[in-house]
């Protein structure tokens, strides 16, 4: 997508590539997300996605004053560890959040040798080069391999670990912990859309373009499960947040039963049995 020049994204962008032409200690400036790609998913609420890449990536992300020189700047998110590049979460005055990856070349050579890593695979766009260390990336196929399915061991861990999670709200409900009821219900949540995921990438035929984070939910799964999904979230009231447990088991339950038939998987049919006669909750 081209950024209109009367944007505040498009402003923010202009001034990160003079930056980025007047510092020696960056080589290239690489755009990616939405803004990256032609598939219409950028809007005027979009991040920038901008990997700087230099000789010297934990330099820049240890004095990282040069944010400012990009805008005013009003709060940043510094994230390095556990990452294989830090990177800087940063947002401007004029509401325009810009997502910085600080990267060496290795980044780039190793997409040489072994081809684009997701990210760049939806699309990239090289905004500054200024020693070729971007040349001869591949072009981007606008989707990336999809993930293999688990095995059957790690289907049946996280199966048995949402039944886990399950045990524990009907104790909370009835101590009126409705935060922590919410609290256990959130880690119930990211295994039921871990669990939509392998639905929709075991689907006969061509598998689903999964986002992360439940992007674009609504495209990838199966228009059934979107719709009960409207009932699975529920009010801090002790009562609806019963009502929506409940559905979340179902839910859930039918999806992994789905996944381990088209996998050939055994389902843990007595934990799941177990679970709801401690619960109380019918199958």
């Amino acid at each position: 997508m081209t950024l209109k020049s009367n944007t505040p994204q498009a402003q923010r962008l202009n001034a990160a590539i003079a930056w980025a032409q007047s510092r020696t200690d960056v080589d290239a400036l690489i755009l990616t997300g939405s803004f990256a790609r032609d598939d219409g998913s950028a809007d005027i609420h979009s991040d920038l996605d901008l990997e700087i890449i230099g000789p010297t990536p934990i330099t820049l992300a240890d004095n990282d004053g040069w944010l400012r020189d990009i805008g005013p700047l009003l709060t940043v998110l510094r994230l390095g560890e556990g990452q294989a590049w830090p990177t800087r979460l940063a947002i401007y005055a004029d509401g325009v959040k810009i997502d910085f990856t600080l990267a060496g070349s290795a980044r780039l050579q190793a997409m040489r040798e072994h081809g684009l890593d997701p990210l760049y695979q939806r699309g990239y766009r090289v905004l500054l080069d200024k020693t070729g260390v971007a040349q001869g990336l591949p072009a981007p196929q606008g989707r990336p391999a999809a993930p293999a399915l688990p095995n059957a061991e790690r289907f049946r861990e996280r199966v048995e670990e949402f039944w886990f999670e399950a045990f524990h709200i009907p104790k909370y409900l009835a101590r009126g912990e409705l935060f922590v009821v919410k609290f256990r219900d959130w880690t119930m949540k990211e295994l039921l859309l871990e669990m939509l995921e392998w639905h929709a990438r075991s689907r006969p035929g061509a598998a689903a373009d999964c986002w992360h984070i439940g992007a674009r939910l609504q495209h990838w799964a199966e228009p059934e499960h979107w719709q009960v999904l409207h009932q699975v979230f529920g009010r801090f009231d002790a009562a609806d947040a019963e009502r929506a447990f409940l559905a979340t088991l179902r839910l859930y339950s039918q999806a992994a039963r789905e996944v381990a038939a088209r996998a050939g998987f055994d389902y843990p049919e007595a934990v799941e049995a177990g679970i709801r006669g401690l619960i109380h909750a019918p199958s």
